[in-house]
């Protein structure tokens, strides 16, 4: 482990697990600030949304398709945690990975930066993933088959597994509950009826921008429901045509529909400042990805425009901004991404141990 959470999460003067870190992002509409710049450019920020967020969230990883026959293996890192789902004879199971750090004895400084690193052991937690490994692929003597099962895949450590609407999602945590009526709630908005059921195309996409931002900027809209308990919002947008509903499951999951077809986002940190979209297009028409390309990168623009304008906030290279206050958080979407980081932050181990 890297990092000790009783000894708290501290970077440029400030604590992360403290209240006051967040107490002016969290006023009424109209008087809130957008989050500290720390928020997305720190180092240290991710390994506190380790622990209260990745660790302890319902994580989206993938879709039943991508792994129809059983043996097929998903890889997907939550964190820094390598894990697995692999179809079994009778439904699913997910592991953590046999080779959690690669083949190395301890983790090298190069994988320490944050940044998720191109390495042979795509089971590390550190390193970047691969796409899915077919059973046929994962023969006994395969680098797959020992970086992933090991010898023993019975014995390694599971992690729970559920899904919806095909979609599969995690949750490294045995004590949190599969949260299923605010799951059929959100489900009640239409973003997986009628065609929108199979998944038609698929492709990963990577943004130069926090997956915060990202999250926040492509389901920007009006808000027409949201559950602040529950971790999901759904938006309209009328700037285009056809009109475009949008959901975000909090973390990592967003859901976009427009016309006939829903396109699912699975957002991926891959460094402080870049995030993997691992997209599937759901509908009639299996060509489309190219429009769907197009209106992901506009959405896109808007949150690597605003992960530069945070990032450098009160820093030489952005002189005018020193000094003074944070601007106005003047986002729904936003002030419901940070109500929601603020709300897990209160449980951070760090900040339950100062008050003992």
């Amino acid at each position: 482990m890297l990092h000790r959470p009783e000894l708290g999460y501290y970077d440029e003067g400030q604590d992360f697990a403290a209240a006051t870190f967040y107490e002016k992002s969290l006023n009424a509409p109209g008087h809130a600030r957008m989050l500290p710049p720390s928020a997305f450019r720190s180092r240290v920020f991710p390994l506190l949304e380790d622990e209260v967020i990745w660790a302890k969230d319902w994580v989206c990883v993938g879709c039943e398709q991508q792994i129809s026959n059983a043996g097929d293996l998903l890889p997907f890192t939550v964190g820094v945690h390598g894990i697995h789902v692999q179809r079994t004879s009778d439904g699913f199971e997910a592991r953590f990975n046999k080779a959690q750090h690669g083949g190395c004895r301890i983790i090298p400084a190069q994988c320490q930066t944050g940044t998720k690193t191109r390495c042979s052991f795509t089971s590390c937690g550190y390193s970047r993933d691969r796409d899915v490994i077919p059973a046929t692929d994962l023969g006994s003597d395969t680098p797959e088959m020992h970086q992933y099962l090991g010898l023993q895949p019975d014995r390694l450590l599971k992690a729970q597994v559920a899904s919806l609407h095909s979609l599969l999602f995690v949750n490294l945590d045995p004590s949190t509950p599969l949260p299923a009526r605010s799951w059929d709630e959100l489900g009640s908005f239409g973003f997986f009826d009628g065609d929108r059921q199979v998944r038609r195309a698929g492709k990963w996409l990577e943004y130069d921008a926090n997956w915060k931002l990202l999250g926040q900027h492509l389901t920007r809209g009006m808000t027409i429901s949201a559950s602040d308990d529950d971790g999901w919002i759904v938006t309209e947008s009328s700037d285009s045509s056809p009109v475009m509903r949008a959901a975000w499951l909090f973390p990592n999951l967003v859901l976009i529909k427009a016309g006939d077809e829903t396109c699912v986002i699975v957002l991926q940190p891959t460094a402080v400042g870049r995030t993997m979209c691992r997209i599937g297009i759901y509908g009639p028409n299996p060509t489309s990805f190219a429009e769907w390309q197009m209106r992901l990168d506009r959405l896109a623009e808007g949150a690597i425009e605003a992960h530069r304008f945070i990032s450098n906030w009160g820093t030489a290279s952005q002189p005018e901004s020193i000094g003074r206050e944070l601007p106005y958080q003047a986002d729904a979407v936003g002030l419901w991404m940070q109500g929601q980081i603020a709300k897990r932050a209160g449980k951070s181990q760090a900040k339950h141990l100062a008050t003992l």
